[in-house]
């Protein structure tokens, strides 16, 4: 007796409480997106889904349930003027034409690149030959512009009577008044030269 009595009571709390504390849904969605959820079909509310293409997009997502005619599906005829007149359009044969030609130019344009491959490896010795000279000559000008410099240097050092930089900027200015007055040394000696010269005829005539 006291067991059921204990069960009666719990019943009792266990229902009062359900009634005073109400379900609640912590999801926050809006009724439309709880519908999308739940896999069903949203009513429509919105101007922009009553237009052609969100009626169309309604077909495809939910069949003959909802309720848009099926006539709408298909484009008008203004619209396929429209589609041919900017070429979103094309028949099936056309597209297949176009496409061979393509594949074609494709095939042309490997096999034109595969023999000038095979060309070029047929001249490649020849080629690498005439690089690695033109290394070697290269290695030689320079030896040659290192001596030559080398030699300035020495030049420079042996008629100033100490070493410097070539990179100073001192080195070309005394490089040139080297080279200045080797010319003018080489002048004056002509010049007597040719003084001695006249002498000469002077004292044989």
């Amino acid at each position: 007796m006291l067991r059921n009595w204990r069960l009666l009571v719990r019943s009792f709390a266990t229902n009062s409480s359900e009634e005073i504390a109400p379900k609640v849904d912590v999801s926050f969605l809006r009724p439309r997106h709880r519908i999308i959820a739940a896999g069903g079909m949203p009513p429509v509310q919105f101007d922009s889904e009553r237009e052609r293409a969100s009626r169309r997009e309604r077909f495809g997502k939910y069949g003959l349930k909802s309720g848009v005619p099926v006539e709408e599906l298909f484009p008008t005829a203004e619209e396929i003027e429209e589609e041919e007149a900017i070429g979103l359009f094309r028949e099936f044969n056309n597209a297949k034409k176009e496409y061979k030609e393509l594949q074609k130019k494709k095939r042309e344009s490997e096999l034109a690149r595969i023999a000038e491959l095979e060309k070029n490896l047929k001249k490649y010795p020849a080629t690498l030959a005439k690089y690695e000279a033109s290394l070697v000559k290269q290695e030689q000008e320079k030896d040659e512009k290192e001596v030559a410099l080398e030699k300035r240097i020495r030049d420079i050092q042996e008629y100033f009577g100490y070493w410097m930089d070539p990179k100073d900027p001192r080195f070309e200015v005394m490089l040139q008044q080297k080279e200045a007055e080797e010319k003018k040394a080489v002048k004056m000696a002509k010049r007597d030269e040719i003084q001695k010269k006249r002498f000469a005829e002077n004292v044989q005539g």
